[in-house]
């Protein structure tokens, strides 16, 4: 069990938003398909990930 409080988040979901750096003129910095991506905005869909059930499901 976990008990971060992200954990609700990314189990069940957000809304759709909009990430933004934190420094005004700062980026983002993330890989996609092993390359490196800088980025002032993504747009987060907020979909669940139910990764905990399925590895459970999996593991029998």
């Amino acid at each position: 069990m976990c008990d971060h409080p992200a954990v609700r988040f990314v189990l069940d979901g957000t809304r759709p938003h909009l990430i933004r750096p934190r420094r005004p003129k700062g980026v983002l910095r993330f890989e996609v398909d092993g390359h490196v991506v800088f980025t002032r905005l993504v747009r987060h869909p907020g979909r669940p990930n139910n990764f905990m059930a399925r590895a459970l499901r999996l593991g029998r």
